[in-house]
């Protein structure tokens, strides 16, 4: 047990220092930002550390869910670390010089293949400034559209993960811990919930990158001061814009299998009585 206790606290410490880390990347490559917001930068990655060595050292965790039914959150979060990665190295103004340029050409041209009419891209790029200057606005359709792949291919690995890798497993599922936030005695069927509360977070899933851009008054404030003064900012604002809808998609995903596995489990059950009985 001490053993046990010592291995999850390590973990935690190695994870907690990770998100910190992602948190600041940004502010550390970008090196823009007044003292100020440095401050507010540096006080987020300690409250994401602090955050994330709670839920993952505590035998329960109180917010994050699938814990222990890997590889839901890894994927989740290499995927969240290749999109800041690949956004903050399209607004990198020093490497468009270097070594990196073909790569910062090649998404620059990815982003205008898919910035196509009615795509999340478009809808996102037509919510900037009027004013901005292109090589501005060029840049954050090439970040957008490398965040919204990103978001797109962690859905995809996740499914193909439930399709063939079996998600979440032959073992025991810790409802407990894996969704705290879950209670199945809160009433009605179980199956029934679950599917509802799939079905919800896939259709946001679906919905949010479209509907979010057409918030165009919400959205030109926080774009024009992240593009004028805050270029980490506008990393975090494309991130959160594409995966936030692509997290609740993945979610959906995860519950639908779960009511699947509960619904497959009830059935084998009744027919375990009726060879019973019939015996």
């Amino acid at each position: 047990m001490t053993r046990l206790l010592r291995s999850r606290v390590a973990m935690a410490v190695l994870r907690a220092g990770f998100m910190s880390l992602l948190v600041a990347m940004p502010q550390l490559l970008l090196g823009h930002g007044t003292p100020g917001s440095r401050q507010l930068v540096a006080l987020f990655a300690l409250m994401a550390g602090i955050f994330t060595f709670s839920e993952y050292a505590a035998r329960s965790p109180s917010l994050v869910e699938f814990r222990d039914a890997r590889p839901y959150n890894r994927i989740r979060v290499t995927a969240l670390a290749t999109a800041v990665v690949l956004a903050t190295a399209v607004l990198q103004e020093h490497w468009r010089d270097s070594l990196l340029q073909v790569f910062h050409a090649g998404i620059e041209a990815w982003g205008r293949a898919v910035d196509v009419p009615y795509t999340p891209v478009h809808l996102l790029v037509g919510t900037l400034p009027s004013d901005l200057p292109p090589h501005l606005v060029g840049e954050v359709q090439a970040a957008a559209a490398a965040v919204y792949t990103i978001s797109l291919l962690m859905i995809a690995t996740f499914a193909a993960t439930i399709r063939w890798g079996n998600w979440p497993g032959r073992g025991a599922f810790n409802v407990w811990v894996n969704l705290p936030q879950f209670d199945p005695t809160a009433g009605g069927d179980v199956v029934e919930r679950l599917q509802r509360d799939a079905h919800v977070n896939l259709v946001l899933g679906v919905l949010l990158p479209l509907i979010a851009p057409l918030a165009a008054n919400l959205l030109a404030l926080p774009f024009q001061g992240a593009l004028l003064r805050e270029p980490a900012a506008l990393v975090w604002i494309i991130t959160a814009w594409a995966f936030i809808p692509a997290n609740l998609a993945m979610r959906g995903l995860a519950l639908n299998r779960l009511a699947w596995l509960i619904a497959a489990h009830r059935a084998r059950l009744r027919r375990a009585e009726v060879l019973a009985q019939a015996v």
